[in-house]
């Protein structure tokens, strides 16, 4: 079944703060960044599958009652508006409408997912995307986030920003978050970084010429963590189409030596890499993530390298706006998000690192947490390698560490992932994917076990670094 998101905008006489007390109560997650209210309502005392229906301001709303992480809510069907189904529950006249921000409705596929702990579920105001990673994990399986144990609170699964695609119905998706609009469409073509570039700049799509290859921090931004349970892609494929590649497609592909065929879902960004690479150093090699996978890591510019592309268009997204407040922190405006200005250069496995952001006090604040992945990759600056962020700004004691994620890495709940601020090495310590890159490592355990691992023989490290973060007030 294909899913489906919608936008509401719903008018309210009652304030936030009651509403959000009466789900507090009934244990039930608040609506802010999820469904409005009345999609929930609609389906109280009801099965899954019901038909049901409520009233926004441009019509009736009519759907079935299914199962999602808020609980069990009224999903609109494809025709989304129109008379309420025969049995439906329909508000009444004198019942009070209460008003939410613009947001969409998530739909899950016919299963139901732990809900969030209400004092955990934490709607973080940061203007970074949601990874979409509801459900929450120790070091081997999921478990659900309201019994988690201790020492893994504070993982992505126990906070929620917010994340918004609208269907523009023209073949292009806009991103309501970033303000990007973004090709619908798999290229189901691979093309060399030149002309990938070519192909997007020459693009007329939705009566638009003005499109671009993205950089790798506005392709990072549709990367979606939501299922991390058996084989997956990291895209949002309720809005976004991709297709694994086939062997008419793949022929002479070089990465087919070391990829399986499922895993070869690299997409190229227009982010260049400005370190060396130990395999091919006199070439520049530029940032792609692999939806199939759910990496980010560096490829040659010139030779015979082919990967996929996805055209965006719109204002170019994901730049800092940083501000050292001189107390220990560095503020950067532009995704609202406040940061420890150096790490305290101590190598943690996850669930070590989760506990240091949950417990740490610092400039007068005590809600510091792990950065879930998206937030931590957005740090990342380009420009430099040694490490790969703001040195005017930011210390980092070790200058080759990794850094932790709180969020758990694709299908498998064993591994979480991280982002090489220092060179992202094999176990020979040669820089194969560079500064910037992004993998995954065993949540715990011992690193000598490891052996090398992919294609490039990546070392496991296990033990990385943590750089806490918070909400701007």
């Amino acid at each position: 079944m294909k899913t489906l998101w919608i936008g509401f905008v719903l008018s309210t006489v009652v304030s936030a703060s009651a509403v959000e007390a009466q789900f507090r109560q009934d244990g039930r997650r608040p609506p802010a960044g999820g469904p409005p209210v009345e999609a929930i309502e609609a389906c109280d005392d009801q099965r899954p599958g019901s038909a049901c229906a409520f009233r926004a301001p441009h019509g009736a709303v009519e759907g079935r009652c299914r199962n999602v992480p808020e609980g069990l809510v009224c999903v609109p069907d494809r025709r989304g508006l129109g008379p309420p189904p025969a049995g439906a529950r329909q508000p009444q006249a004198d019942e009070p409408r209460r008003r939410v921000e613009p947001m969409v409705i998530e739909v899950e596929p016919e299963q139901p997912s732990p809900s969030r702990p209400a004092d955990k579920a934490l709607a973080a105001r940061a203007k970074v995307p949601d990874t979409g990673q509801f459900g929450c994990f120790n070091n081997r399986q999921r478990v659900a986030c309201k019994d988690t144990q201790q020492r893994f609170r504070g993982q992505d699964g126990h906070y929620s920003t917010r994340l918004a695609y609208r269907d523009n119905r023209d073949g292009t998706v806009s991103d309501l978050v970033t303000g990007l609009r973004w090709q619908q469409a798999h290229n189901a073509q691979r093309l060399s970084y030149l002309d990938a570039q070519s192909a997007c700049s020459r693009l007329e799509l939705a009566g638009s010429g003005d499109w671009r290859l993205p950089s790798i921090t506005e392709l990072f931004s549709i990367s979606h963590w939501r299922h991390p349970e058996g084989r997956q892609r990291y895209i949002d494929e309720r809005f976004f189409e991709f297709a694994e590649p086939g062997p008419e497609v793949l022929r002479n592909d070089p990465y087919r030596d070391t990829h399986n065929v499922s895993m070869m879902g690299q997409t190229w960004s227009s982010t260049a890499y400005v370190g060396e690479i130990a395999l091919n150093p006199d070439t520049t090699h530029y940032f792609f993530f692999n939806f199939l996978d759910g990496r980010i890591k560096a490829a040659p510019g010139q030779g015979h390298t082919r990967l996929f592309y996805r055209c965006v268009s719109g204002e170019p997204w994901g730049d800092n706006l940083l501000q050292d407040n001189r107390n220990g922190t560095v503020t950067d405006a532009a995704m609202e998000l406040m940061w420890q200005a150096s790490d305290d250069g101590q190598p943690r496995d996850w669930s070590q690192a989760l506990a240091y952001c949950e417990g740490l006090e610092m400039a007068g604040y005590q809600d510091w947490r792990l950065p879930n992945i998206k937030e931590l990759q957005t740090l990342v600056d380009y420009r430099y390698s040694e490490p790969a962020i703001d040195p005017k700004r930011f210390r980092q004691q070790d200058k080759a560490g990794w850094f932790w994620s709180s969020t758990t890495h694709g299908e498998n709940p064993a591994m979480a992932s991280y982002i090489c601020f220092g060179p992202c090495t094999s176990v020979e310590g040669e820089d194969v994917h560079g500064a910037g890159a992004q993998r995954s490592d065993p949540k715990t355990g011992n690193p000598a076990r490891w052996r090398a691992r992919g294609g490039q023989r990546d070392e496991t490290r296990i033990f990385n670094y943590a750089r806490c973060v918070r909400d701007v007030d």
